[in-house]
């Protein structure tokens, strides 16, 4: 753990890659059918996800803590949108991403949605958390049981 992950391993880096596997997907190998188009509802939650992502980055930075996967955290963040969930950041991001698929409609975006949240939460945030825990201690296995780990 005393190393950073490398960059190409970063949740946002995947999550992008994802992303733009599912945009090629969806522009190279259509036409596809659309499933469930809400266009208002999708540029909504794009603007939602990102703010909340937004907020809870901002406040990682004004607390000058890390944002790179595999570096100790020197503060354990608990207000703001962490009141909420312990991931906000990855809850910013999948509503952004369903907000998108939403918009476009159509199944290669909804795998891409799905594809992140399965990667984030199964790989990056169990890593997360035994990083947390052993910084932490007992101040994050409390936090652990007050607030979820999504919402």
């Amino acid at each position: 753990f005393s190393h950073a992950m490398p960059i190409i391993l970063q949740p946002p880096f995947v999550a992008m890659l994802m992303t733009m596997s599912g945009w090629f997907a969806h522009s190279l190998l259509g036409p596809w059918q659309t499933i469930l188009s809400m266009p208002t509802i999708g540029g909504v939650l794009v603007i939602a996800g990102f703010s909340f992502l937004l907020w809870a980055r901002l406040l990682f930075t004004s607390r000058k803590t890390t944002l790179f996967v595999g570096r100790a955290s020197s503060d354990l963040v608990r207000d703001g949108p962490f009141r909420f969930s312990r991931n906000p950041m990855y809850v910013g991001v999948l509503v952004s991403l369903l907000g998108i698929a939403l918009w476009v409609g159509t199944v290669p975006m909804f795998v891409a949605v799905l594809a992140v949240f399965a990667t984030l939460n199964f790989l990056h945030i169990p890593r997360e958390e035994r990083m947390l825990r052993e910084s932490f201690g007992e101040q994050y296995l409390s936090y652990s049981k007050e607030v979820r780990r999504w919402l």
